[in-house]
């Protein structure tokens, strides 16, 4: 039995039928009476068991259920102290403990009658093998307990996790390929074009499975700067087509069934030079905008909120980075894109960072593209904050 997908949907009722069903530990399951003291061997065992899960096939550790002794869930023991601090500090010690961190990792209190029941949530990561910081071991687990790893076994953890991140970074060569061949889903019209794309780390793993018939009917896909209602369905996913001529359309979103996420834009206004425009302050707003929306569609279908992001453009080196160059001390070279196709590197996006802050990596690797140092859209705190 296992928990909802969704660690934050998890109700106190879910905690219980985990006792009533005498449900037992296992290779995704770990139950433990308490919290553990998080300085010496508490603390260390904590970094071992999630660095465990991580390295195999991930899991849940629950802190406030006891086993009867043949790991089976026998009672709720309710946590007293404070649900928030508790969260935090653990999410703190696991950040710091472990490396590299683990994508996705989630520490939630279920709040149940007398306390809470602390739920940490590791996915499988594709981002290590990870170890534990003080003495550097790296763990893994099997069945309903952990052990160390040796050599051969941590060799082959780390040709796993390059395999994952390259499926990734393969999905992207295929649809930059597609697109730029004229095979994507919709004709488009004439220009370069924006494109984005959105991988939640779960999807990237494998653990996403989306039904898209509810965008063809009630729901709605985000888009750089607007929604598209009505999605059509396809061998892919869900298709949102936007702004459609007799020519073709000016952009389209797609939600695959795996979870990855594609939207493309076509950039048809003009600069003064008679370059397509990437206009350096509503793309910004526009991206922080459908980064919004995506994560409130990653909640609707339980999947966790962090993500990569992906943004490439076609025919870049008739594009300008749209500023006012008067304002600016640029040399001829500044503020235009050196390369047919920019394919920016890839960035990871917290899940629970605001937009503007997740997405300014993105936003700063943009604008060194066109050979400024940042994006002028933060101020010296580093806050997003556009002059006009």
């Amino acid at each position: 039995m296992n928990l909802p997908r969704n660690l934050l949907q998890v109700t106190a009722a879910d905690i219980q039928s985990l006792v009533t069903n005498h449900v037992s530990e296992d290779s995704h399951l770990d139950l433990k009476r308490e919290l553990p003291r998080l300085d010496g061997g508490g603390r260390h065992e904590l970094l071992a068991d999630i660095s465990a899960f991580a390295n195999s096939s991930g899991g849940d550790v629950l802190y406030g259920i006891d086993e009867d002794g043949e790991g089976r869930a026998s009672a709720v023991v309710p946590q007293i102290e404070n649900a928030d601090t508790e969260a935090l500090r653990f999410l703190d010690v696991l950040m710091s403990g472990i490396e590299p961190r683990i994508p996705g990792l989630q520490v939630h209190p279920i709040p149940v009658a007398g306390g809470f029941v602390l739920a940490i949530r590791v996915p499988q990561s594709w981002a290590g093998p990870h170890r534990v910081k003080s003495n550097q071991h790296f763990f893994i687990r099997e069945g309903a307990r952990k052990r160390q790893l040796d050599v051969p076994e941590i060799r082959g953890l780390f040709l796993r996790s390059d395999n994952q991140a390259q499926k990734v970074r393969d999905f992207r060569t295929e649809r930059l390929g597609k697109i730029i061949a004229g095979e994507g889903p919709h004709l488009l019209v004439p220009g370069p074009l924006l494109i984005v794309h959105l991988i939640p780390t779960q999807a990237a793993l494998g653990l996403v499975q989306v039904d898209p018939v509810a965008y063809a009917r009630e729901r709605t896909l985000p888009a750089l700067g607007t929604t598209v209602p009505g999605a059509r369905l396809n061998v892919d996913g869900a298709l949102g087509v936007r702004y459609t001529t007799q020519e073709g359309a000016h952009g389209y979103s797609l939600l695959f069934r795996n979870g990855f996420f594609e939207t493309v834009t076509v950039l048809t206004s003009k600069t003064q030079s008679g370059r397509a425009n990437l206009a350096s302050l509503a793309y910004e707003q526009n991206l922080i905008t459908l980064l919004e929306r995506l994560r409130v569609e990653l909640d609707h279908i339980g999947v966790g909120r962090e993500m990569t992001c992906m943004l490439s453009i076609t025919d870049a080196n008739t594009v300008e980075l749209g500023i006012n160059r008067f304002n600016w001390n640029l040399d001829d070279s500044q503020g235009y894109f050196d390369r047919k196709i920019l394919v920016l590197p890839d960035v990871l996006v917290a899940g629970d960072a605001i937009p503007e802050q997740a997405l300014r990596p993105v936003f700063d690797l943009v604008w060194q593209s066109a050979g400024i140092a940042q994006s002028a859209n933060y101020n010296s705190n580093g806050e997003w904050a556009p002059a006009h």
